[in-house]
């Protein structure tokens, strides 16, 4: 008999562990954010679509949070078993890859004024081409050259944003 009740206790365990559970405790985690973004807005003046005040984008960032975690969570329940997701970090490295992103994000902060935004830019791009998701040289310098080159052409020219030149005036 305890065999039995112990298989039993097992499985309940492992059926509560699949993707419809993870999804309802997210969902629930949302709904309370997207609530309290939306009282905390209703504290201060939403304003209009024409004239928004301070609580216009928390009021509808909260209620579309609230919608979407809804939506989730009458999901979760709609469907019988999802079945788990493969784990965020598939390979025993991969935090090392999410590390050194974060570390050159923060390089990236760092440099700005001093080499300015197209430079360090190109610099930010070939380093996460080539050792984030290692490609050949020529690839490297070619997505970081055009990535840098367009986000030039937006920011700079297009929507004439004042980004730091650096030292070599570009």
């Amino acid at each position: 008999m305890e065999i039995k009740i112990g298989r039993i206790f097992q499985y309940s365990t492992s059926m509560e562990k699949n993707q419809s559970h993870y999804n309802r405790i997210a969902a629930i985690f949302f709904l309370i954010m997207g609530i309290f973004f939306t009282l905390y807005a209703r504290t201060v003046e939403i304003g209009s679509w024409n004239e928004p005040g301070p609580g216009f984008l928390p009021f509808w960032a909260g209620s579309t949070l609230v919608a979407m975690a809804v939506a989730l969570l009458l999901g979760s329940y709609a469907r019988k078993a999802w079945a788990a997701r493969p784990s965020f970090f598939p390979q025993a490295d991969s935090w090392k890859r999410v590390l050194a992103t974060f570390l050159a994000l923060i390089a990236y902060n760092l440099l700005l004024t001093s080499l300015g935004f197209t430079l360090t830019t190109f610099v930010f791009l070939a380093f996460l081409v080539k050792f984030i998701f290692p490609q050949t040289w020529r690839r490297t310098l070619l997505v970081a050259f055009l990535g840098s080159a367009l986000a030039r052409l937006l920011f700079i020219n297009f929507l004439e944003t004042q980004l730091p030149r650096g030292f070599l005036g570009f």
